[in-house]
Protein backbone atom coordinates (compact mmCIF):
# COMPACT_ATOMS: atom_id res chain seq x y z
CA UNK A 1 0.00 0.00 0.00
CA UNK A 2 1.38 3.37 -1.36
CA UNK A 3 1.66 6.48 1.29
CA UNK A 4 1.48 9.82 -0.55
CA UNK A 5 5.69 10.95 -0.76
CA UNK A 6 5.99 13.67 2.46
CA UNK A 7 9.49 15.39 1.48
CA UNK A 8 9.81 16.94 5.55
CA UNK A 9 10.96 13.23 6.54
CA UNK A 10 13.65 13.06 4.11
CA UNK A 11 14.48 16.63 5.70
CA UNK A 12 14.42 14.50 8.87
CA UNK A 13 16.32 12.37 7.76
CA UNK A 14 18.98 14.64 6.54
CA UNK A 15 19.27 16.18 9.94
CA UNK A 16 19.99 12.23 11.18
CA UNK A 17 22.70 11.54 9.21
CA UNK A 18 24.30 14.81 9.51
CA UNK A 19 24.49 14.58 13.13
CA UNK A 20 25.91 11.15 12.85
CA UNK A 21 28.80 12.05 10.10
CA UNK A 22 29.71 14.84 12.65
CA UNK A 23 29.89 12.89 15.25
CA UNK A 24 32.04 9.94 13.66
CA UNK A 25 34.61 12.88 12.57
CA UNK A 26 34.89 14.02 16.17
CA UNK A 27 33.51 17.49 15.36
CA UNK A 28 33.74 19.79 18.52
CA UNK A 29 30.23 20.45 19.63
CA UNK A 30 28.98 17.29 18.27
CA UNK A 31 30.10 14.69 20.88
CA UNK A 32 26.40 13.43 21.16
CA UNK A 33 25.94 13.09 17.63
CA UNK A 34 25.29 9.40 18.03
CA UNK A 35 21.31 10.95 18.44
CA UNK A 36 21.19 10.84 15.34
CA UNK A 37 19.92 7.03 15.53
CA UNK A 38 17.64 7.91 17.12
CA UNK A 39 15.88 10.26 15.19
CA UNK A 40 16.41 7.27 12.30
CA UNK A 41 14.96 4.88 14.86
CA UNK A 42 11.92 6.23 15.51
CA UNK A 43 11.77 7.45 12.10
CA UNK A 44 11.24 4.04 11.05
CA UNK A 45 8.84 2.67 13.39
CA UNK A 46 6.38 5.80 11.92
CA UNK A 47 6.86 5.30 8.37
CA UNK A 48 6.53 1.38 8.08
CA UNK A 49 4.10 1.06 10.87
CA UNK A 50 2.13 4.35 8.96
CA UNK A 51 3.02 1.79 5.42
CA UNK A 52 2.02 -1.11 7.41
CA UNK A 53 -1.71 -0.13 8.90
CA UNK A 54 -2.48 1.67 5.65
CA UNK A 55 -2.28 -1.85 4.04
CA UNK A 56 -4.09 -3.91 6.64
CA UNK A 57 -6.86 -1.70 6.58
CA UNK A 58 -7.22 -2.15 2.75
CA UNK A 59 -7.34 -5.65 2.77
CA UNK A 60 -4.57 -7.35 5.03
CA UNK A 61 -0.58 -7.31 4.56
CA UNK A 62 1.06 -9.44 2.55
CA UNK A 63 4.35 -10.09 4.22
CA UNK A 64 6.01 -11.74 1.39
CA UNK A 65 5.29 -8.74 -0.46
CA UNK A 66 6.86 -6.42 2.07
CA UNK A 67 9.75 -8.85 2.65
CA UNK A 68 10.94 -8.49 -0.48
CA UNK A 69 10.38 -4.67 -0.65
CA UNK A 70 12.61 -3.93 2.28
CA UNK A 71 15.19 -6.64 0.95
CA UNK A 72 15.27 -4.60 -2.76
CA UNK A 73 15.54 -1.66 -0.83
CA UNK A 74 18.44 -2.65 1.69
CA UNK A 75 20.62 -5.25 0.44
CA UNK A 76 21.87 -4.53 -2.78
CA UNK A 77 23.92 -1.49 -1.10
CA UNK A 78 24.82 -3.13 1.84
CA UNK A 79 26.04 -5.90 -0.09
CA UNK A 80 27.91 -3.65 -2.45
CA UNK A 81 29.41 -1.79 0.93
CA UNK A 82 30.46 -5.03 1.95
CA UNK A 83 32.34 -6.50 -0.75
CA UNK A 84 34.43 -3.37 -1.13
CA UNK A 85 35.36 -4.00 2.49
CA UNK A 86 35.97 -7.18 1.93
CA UNK A 87 38.39 -6.75 -0.88
CA UNK A 88 40.56 -3.70 0.50
CA UNK A 89 40.46 -5.37 4.55
CA UNK A 90 43.93 -6.88 3.49
CA UNK A 91 45.65 -3.57 2.88
CA UNK A 92 43.80 -1.12 4.81
CA UNK A 93 42.13 -2.83 8.14
CA UNK A 94 44.45 -6.21 7.83
CA UNK A 95 44.15 -6.87 11.44
CA UNK A 96 40.21 -7.33 10.87
CA UNK A 97 38.85 -10.72 10.45
CA UNK A 98 37.20 -9.69 7.78
CA UNK A 99 35.23 -12.42 6.92
CA UNK A 100 33.48 -13.03 9.85
CA UNK A 101 32.90 -8.93 9.54
CA UNK A 102 31.04 -9.45 6.41
CA UNK A 103 28.94 -12.65 7.58
CA UNK A 104 27.68 -10.76 10.63
CA UNK A 105 27.00 -7.41 8.84
CA UNK A 106 24.93 -9.40 5.90
CA UNK A 107 23.09 -11.39 8.10
CA UNK A 108 22.32 -8.12 10.15
CA UNK A 109 23.99 -9.61 13.33
CA UNK A 110 26.45 -6.99 14.44
CA UNK A 111 24.38 -5.29 16.62
CA UNK A 112 24.39 -8.54 19.21
CA UNK A 113 28.03 -9.34 18.15
CA UNK A 114 29.13 -5.65 19.54
CA UNK A 115 27.32 -5.94 22.62
CA UNK A 116 28.94 -9.27 23.80
CA UNK A 117 32.18 -9.94 22.09
CA UNK A 118 35.08 -7.15 20.86
CA UNK A 119 35.38 -7.21 17.70
CA UNK A 120 36.38 -5.18 14.55
CA UNK A 121 34.45 -2.01 14.18
CA UNK A 122 35.51 -1.14 10.83
CA UNK A 123 32.04 -2.07 9.64
CA UNK A 124 30.56 -2.09 12.93
CA UNK A 125 28.54 1.02 12.14
CA UNK A 126 25.93 -2.03 10.30
CA UNK A 127 24.99 -2.18 14.16
CA UNK A 128 21.64 -0.26 13.81
CA UNK A 129 20.82 -1.77 10.62
CA UNK A 130 20.53 -5.15 12.11
CA UNK A 131 18.23 -3.24 14.87
CA UNK A 132 15.64 -2.37 12.20
CA UNK A 133 15.99 -5.29 10.46
CA UNK A 134 14.67 -7.22 13.14
CA UNK A 135 11.82 -5.07 13.11
CA UNK A 136 10.99 -5.52 9.57
CA UNK A 137 11.25 -9.30 9.99
CA UNK A 138 8.39 -8.81 13.05
CA UNK A 139 6.40 -5.74 12.65
CA UNK A 140 4.08 -7.60 10.10
CA UNK A 141 3.27 -10.40 12.16
CA UNK A 142 3.19 -8.82 15.14
CA UNK A 143 1.49 -5.18 13.94
CA UNK A 144 -2.12 -6.93 12.59
CA UNK A 145 -2.80 -8.43 16.32
CA UNK A 146 -2.20 -5.41 17.78
CA UNK A 147 -4.23 -3.85 14.91
CA UNK A 148 -6.83 -6.15 16.54
CA UNK A 149 -6.89 -5.09 20.23
CA UNK A 150 -9.34 -2.34 21.32
CA UNK A 151 -6.68 -0.13 22.56
CA UNK A 152 -3.74 -0.43 20.59
CA UNK A 153 -1.83 2.73 21.36
CA UNK A 154 -1.98 1.69 25.27
CA UNK A 155 -0.60 -1.62 24.45
CA UNK A 156 2.17 0.25 22.05
CA UNK A 157 3.52 3.15 24.86
CA UNK A 158 2.87 0.02 28.02
CA UNK A 159 5.66 -1.93 25.55
CA UNK A 160 7.81 1.21 25.34
CA UNK A 161 7.90 2.14 28.40
CA UNK A 162 8.77 -1.90 30.08
CA UNK A 163 11.83 -1.61 26.87
CA UNK A 164 12.81 1.60 28.33
CA UNK A 165 12.68 0.21 31.56
CA UNK A 166 14.63 -2.68 30.38
CA UNK A 167 17.71 -0.47 29.03
CA UNK A 168 17.97 1.23 31.77
CA UNK A 169 18.42 -2.05 34.25
CA UNK A 170 20.94 -3.61 31.43
CA UNK A 171 23.19 0.37 31.46
CA UNK A 172 23.13 -0.11 35.58
CA UNK A 173 23.72 -3.77 36.06
CA UNK A 174 25.76 -4.44 33.00
CA UNK A 175 27.81 -3.01 29.97
CA UNK A 176 26.82 0.35 28.08
CA UNK A 177 27.28 -1.39 24.91
CA UNK A 178 25.06 -4.00 25.90
CA UNK A 179 22.22 -1.46 26.65
CA UNK A 180 23.30 0.16 23.32
CA UNK A 181 23.93 -2.03 20.69
CA UNK A 182 20.85 -4.46 21.16
CA UNK A 183 17.61 -4.96 19.36
CA UNK A 184 16.13 -5.91 22.79
CA UNK A 185 17.67 -2.65 24.26
CA UNK A 186 17.08 -0.24 21.03
CA UNK A 187 13.54 -0.86 19.96
CA UNK A 188 11.79 1.80 22.22
CA UNK A 189 12.65 4.50 19.88
CA UNK A 190 11.21 2.44 16.87
CA UNK A 191 7.94 1.99 19.00
CA UNK A 192 7.58 5.29 19.56
CA UNK A 193 7.79 5.94 15.91
CA UNK A 194 4.53 3.33 15.69
CA UNK A 195 3.37 5.30 18.50
CA UNK A 196 3.64 8.58 16.18
CA UNK A 197 1.95 6.60 12.73
CA UNK A 198 -1.27 5.01 14.96
CA UNK A 199 -2.01 8.39 16.74
CA UNK A 200 -1.69 11.43 14.37
CA UNK A 201 -0.63 13.92 16.91
CA UNK A 202 -0.67 17.53 16.03
CA UNK A 203 2.07 19.30 18.00
CA UNK A 204 2.77 22.84 17.97
CA UNK A 205 5.75 25.19 17.43
CA UNK A 206 6.81 25.89 21.40
CA UNK A 207 6.60 21.63 21.48
CA UNK A 208 9.00 21.85 18.38
CA UNK A 209 11.04 24.24 19.38
CA UNK A 210 11.81 22.78 23.06
CA UNK A 211 12.44 19.95 21.30
CA UNK A 212 14.87 20.68 18.84
CA UNK A 213 16.28 22.79 21.63
CA UNK A 214 17.32 19.33 23.23
CA UNK A 215 18.61 17.51 20.56
CA UNK A 216 20.93 20.14 19.93
CA UNK A 217 21.74 20.56 23.79
CA UNK A 218 22.06 16.70 23.55
CA UNK A 219 24.42 16.86 20.81
CA UNK A 220 26.79 18.96 22.14
CA UNK A 221 27.29 16.95 25.38
CA UNK A 222 30.35 14.84 25.88
CA UNK A 223 29.34 11.20 25.28
CA UNK A 224 29.87 7.87 24.00
CA UNK A 225 32.07 6.00 24.06
CA UNK A 226 34.77 7.33 26.58
CA UNK A 227 32.35 9.20 29.02
CA UNK A 228 28.95 9.30 30.44
CA UNK A 229 28.09 6.29 29.45
CA UNK A 230 24.74 5.01 31.54
CA UNK A 231 23.74 8.57 31.23
CA UNK A 232 24.05 8.38 27.59
CA UNK A 233 22.34 4.91 26.88
CA UNK A 234 19.40 6.15 29.48
CA UNK A 235 18.29 9.33 30.31
CA UNK A 236 19.53 10.64 27.16
CA UNK A 237 18.76 8.54 24.57
CA UNK A 238 14.78 8.59 26.05
CA UNK A 239 15.09 12.67 25.85
CA UNK A 240 16.60 11.86 22.31
CA UNK A 241 13.49 9.54 21.48
CA UNK A 242 11.06 12.00 22.46
CA UNK A 243 12.17 15.17 21.11
CA UNK A 244 12.54 12.84 17.79
CA UNK A 245 8.72 12.13 18.43
CA UNK A 246 7.41 15.57 18.29
CA UNK A 247 9.77 16.47 15.50
CA UNK A 248 8.47 13.64 13.35
CA UNK A 249 4.90 14.11 14.49
CA UNK A 250 5.71 18.01 13.12
CA UNK A 251 7.22 16.69 9.97
CA UNK A 252 4.70 14.37 9.26
CA UNK A 253 2.05 16.92 9.53
CA UNK A 254 3.76 19.50 7.28
CA UNK A 255 5.24 17.95 4.55
CA UNK A 256 6.17 21.21 2.95
CA UNK A 257 7.94 22.76 6.32
CA UNK A 258 10.51 24.99 4.46
CA UNK A 259 13.42 24.01 5.73
CA UNK A 260 12.84 20.50 5.92
CA UNK A 261 11.41 20.48 2.62
CA UNK A 262 13.89 21.95 1.04
CA UNK A 263 15.40 20.48 -2.00
CA UNK A 264 19.16 20.24 -0.46
CA UNK A 265 17.61 18.81 2.97
CA UNK A 266 15.44 16.24 0.71
CA UNK A 267 18.16 15.06 -1.61
CA UNK A 268 20.60 14.39 1.66
CA UNK A 269 17.71 12.47 3.04
CA UNK A 270 17.60 10.65 -0.05
CA UNK A 271 21.07 10.03 0.09
CA UNK A 272 20.84 9.12 3.85
CA UNK A 273 21.22 5.21 3.99
CA UNK A 274 24.35 5.15 1.54
CA UNK A 275 26.28 8.03 3.53
CA UNK A 276 25.45 6.08 6.35
CA UNK A 277 26.69 2.55 4.99
CA UNK A 278 30.10 4.55 3.23
CA UNK A 279 30.83 7.47 5.56
CA UNK A 280 32.14 5.45 8.63
CA UNK A 281 34.97 3.07 6.98
CA UNK A 282 37.04 5.73 5.80
CA UNK A 283 36.36 8.05 9.21
CA UNK A 284 38.12 5.18 11.09
CA UNK A 285 40.76 5.69 8.28
CA UNK A 286 40.91 9.50 9.18
CA UNK A 287 39.73 10.92 11.67
CA UNK A 288 43.28 9.40 14.26
CA UNK A 289 45.52 10.12 11.96
CA UNK A 290 44.58 13.55 10.21
CA UNK A 291 43.24 17.19 11.02
CA UNK A 292 39.63 18.05 11.25
CA UNK A 293 39.66 20.13 8.32
CA UNK A 294 40.97 17.01 6.29
CA UNK A 295 38.70 14.69 8.00
CA UNK A 296 35.03 15.74 7.84
CA UNK A 297 35.57 17.11 4.38
CA UNK A 298 36.84 14.09 2.86
CA UNK A 299 34.54 12.11 4.42
CA UNK A 300 31.62 13.89 3.13
CA UNK A 301 32.32 14.17 -0.24
CA UNK A 302 33.56 10.64 -0.54
CA UNK A 303 30.06 9.14 1.31
CA UNK A 304 27.94 11.68 -0.76
CA UNK A 305 29.56 10.38 -3.81
CA UNK A 306 29.14 6.61 -3.17
CA UNK A 307 25.66 7.56 -1.78
CA UNK A 308 24.59 9.30 -5.28
CA UNK A 309 25.99 6.40 -6.94
CA UNK A 310 24.20 4.04 -5.41
CA UNK A 311 20.98 5.76 -5.36
CA UNK A 312 20.98 6.32 -8.99
CA UNK A 313 22.50 3.22 -10.42
CA UNK A 314 21.68 0.50 -7.92
CA UNK A 315 18.39 1.67 -6.12
CA UNK A 316 16.64 3.64 -9.00
CA UNK A 317 16.80 1.05 -11.14
CA UNK A 318 16.24 -1.48 -9.43
CA UNK A 319 12.83 0.70 -8.14
CA UNK A 320 11.89 0.31 -11.11
CA UNK A 321 12.00 -3.31 -12.29
CA UNK A 322 9.74 -3.45 -8.62
CA UNK A 323 7.49 -1.44 -9.80
CA UNK A 324 6.68 -3.52 -13.21
CA UNK A 325 6.99 -6.37 -10.90
CA UNK A 326 4.47 -5.34 -8.75
CA UNK A 327 2.96 -2.58 -10.35
CA UNK A 328 1.15 -1.01 -7.23
CA UNK A 329 4.54 -0.43 -5.47
CA UNK A 330 5.29 3.55 -4.28
CA UNK A 331 8.41 5.20 -2.84
CA UNK A 332 6.57 5.00 0.64
CA UNK A 333 10.18 4.78 2.59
Amino acid sequence: MSLPYNPALDGVRALSILAVVLFHCDVPGAHGGFIGLDIFFVLSGYLITSMLTAEYRHGGIEIGRFYAHRALRLYPTLLLMVAVYVGLAPILWPADDRWLSAVLAALYVYDYALAFWELANTIGHTWSLGVEEKFYLLWPLVLPLLLRTRHPVRWLVSVFLAITAWRYFVAMNWTWAQAYFRFDTRMSGILLGAIAALTHLKVSKRALAVACMVLLVLMALPSLPTSHQTEAVTLRITLAELSAFVLICFAAEHGRAKFLASRPMVYIGRLSYGIYLWHFPLVLLLRDTQPLWITLPVTLVFSLAMAAICLHLVDTPLKRWRQKAWPEARRTA
